[in-house]
């Protein structure tokens, strides 16, 4: 009976293990990353997306396997001079050896959205930027780059203000090297021709047996009232009429992931076909914001149309798309400041100055250039989490922990002289809400946990051992309403110019997430 036992385990262990080789669970990238670009170079899988105004800015991805993807670093490590903000809805494109980005940003000169371009042979050295490539009408944004059975290029991008006529989104053909226009455009959305369209954007092109498949998202895409959702239409000519899949959508939220499109697809060596694509967390939302995830695209033999594997709602657990192959989860980040090896998940805000950074005996030495505050973080993975650091005390200037939505909306937790304090910036208001001296310690250790999302208790030690909590007796700090629209939250370090000191000197940044 023993051996039987024994031998009962054994397999059951055998099959429970492969039944996690055999499934993944969304989100396939972590933390908010909207507007995801995703191409195939052989057997390789690259993925870009919105960075706003975080920098560097559009982040890159490497995955061999479509569930497995590694921080490769970013388009630009500092944005071109001619761009203001709203780094937007990248678009990735390879081609006779080159990776392409047209990506969407705002431009000084005007306030305007455009799609710039740039290249690169190779994505993991940065890219060479070409500026401005469509300006057009109020805004131009959401490039999507499709080659036809003939060789040519054509760029499709949403348009608004074009002579009193409603948002379309517009095409025309691309010039060989992929860096300007040729001839005139043409609409894909013709209104006039009975075209239902509701605000139409990140629009997707595929074809296949003869159709032209044109797969766009509509409705409030960026905060929690979204409603976000994707919809089809085909042709039989890139520039004819559109048979539109009305009423019901192709992909839509559900229960557990919300408001999701905006995406691209892939087709596998197989030609099977994947949708990388964004959604909130119904329980994170825009705390988190929008994060990536995977689902599969099938295809009905008898009408020609598409539809998802799964159903019309995102897959929160799916099987993975090439057998084989185990996703991992580790999507804790720890920097001891030692080596480079961290330095691509970290930002900085473009509307705030640069930090300057020193590292030496695992310390990280934060300078602020200029008189007020300074910004350097990652994004947070979940709605759950322990964010701790070691700070010098030195200094009268505030240097410690921040949850940070922009350099006018954020809380920050850590020391001013020898005081721990916790402040609230609301829209460049400040309210300190907490202070104690904190003696003639020379280190103060901080901890920041955040619980669902919206609920914070904070944490300091002077010997990493006895802690001291605010608030106390099981009350929480509720940070509702801090997220601005359409970008999720950033994690990290804060560190004050006052005029009389400028520097925040760290080191074991750690941040331990929880599901």
């Amino acid at each position: 009976m023993y051996r039987l036992i024994l031998i009962f385990l054994f397999v059951s262990a055998s099959l429970a293990a492969q039944n996690v080789e055999q499934t993944y669970r969304n989100p396939v990238i972590a933390g908010d990353m909207p507007d995801p670009s995703l191409i195939r170079v052989g057997d390789d899988y690259y993925a870009v997306g919105t960075t706003s105004e975080f920098v560097p800015s559009y982040p890159l991805y490497h995955s061999k396997d479509l569930i497995n993807w590694e921080r490769i670093g970013g388009v630009f490590t500092d944005p071109p001079a001619w761009i203001k903000g709203d780094c937007w809805a990248p678009e990735l494109y390879y081609n006779n050896g080159t990776f392409f980005v047209y990506y969407t940003a705002r431009k000084k000169s005007d306030n305007i959205s455009c799609i710039g371009v740039a290249s690169t042979k190779d994505i993991r050295k940065g890219f060479t930027d070409h500026g401005p490539l469509i300006e057009w009408g109020n805004e131009a944004i959401d490039a999507y780059i499709f080659k036809d059975d003939d060789s040519k290029l054509y760029i499709t991008w949403k348009a608004y203000g074009l002579d009193k006529r409603p948002i379309e989104i517009l095409a025309s053909e691309l010039s060989a090297d992929g860096l300007s226009l040729v001839g005139e455009h043409f609409t894909l959305t013709d209104h006039t021709k009975g075209w239902i369209g509701r605000g139409d954007e990140g629009q997707v092109i595929i074809k296949r047996n003869g159709y032209y498949y044109h797969f766009y998202s509509i409705g409030g895409c960026c905060d929690n009232r979204c409603d976000y959702r994707v919809h089809l239409a085909r042709a039989k000519s890139l520039r004819g009429e559109w048979e539109q899949y009305e009423p019901n959508a192709l992909l839509e939220g559900g229960s557990a992931w919300r408001c999701s499109g905006h995406g691209t697809l892939v087709q596998t060596p197989d030609d099977r076909y994947f949708y990388l694509y964004h959604a909130y967390n119904a329980n994170d939302f825009e705390y988190v914001g929008r994060q990536v995830l995977l689902d599969e695209l099938m295809w009905n033999d008898a009408t020609g149309w598409p539809y998802f594997r799964h159903g019309t709602n995102p897959t929160t657990q799916a099987p993975v798309p090439f057998k084989g192959t185990v996703q991992k989860r580790n999507i804790d980040f720890a920097d001891d400041f030692t080596s480079a090896d961290k330095d691509k998940f970290w930002q900085w805000d473009m509307y705030s100055t640069k930090p300057l950074l020193t590292k030496a005996n695992g310390n990280l030495t934060v300078t602020n250039t200029k008189e007020g505050y300074t910004f350097r973080g990652i994004n947070s993975q979940t709605g759950n989490y322990n964010m701790s650091v070691k700070v010098s005390a030195k200094g009268s200037n505030f240097k410690g922990l921040t949850v940070y939505a922009g350099m006018e909306k954020l809380y920050a937790w850590g020391v001013s002289g020898n005081e721990v304090k916790l402040f609230r910036l609301d829209d460049g208001k400040k309210t300190e809400l907490f202070s104690t001296t904190a003696g003639n310690a020379t280190d103060i250790y901080l901890r920041v946990e955040a619980i669902n999302a919206r609920l914070y208790r904070f944490y300091w030690s002077t010997d990493n051992s006895e802690w001291h909590i605010f608030p106390q007796n099981g009350q929480h700090v509720d940070i509702s309403g801090l997220p601005k629209w359409g970008r999720g939250l950033r994690i990290g370090l804060l560190v004050e110019n006052n005029g009389a000191d400028k520097n925040g000197v760290f080191s074991n940044f750690e941040v331990k997430n929880k599901y």
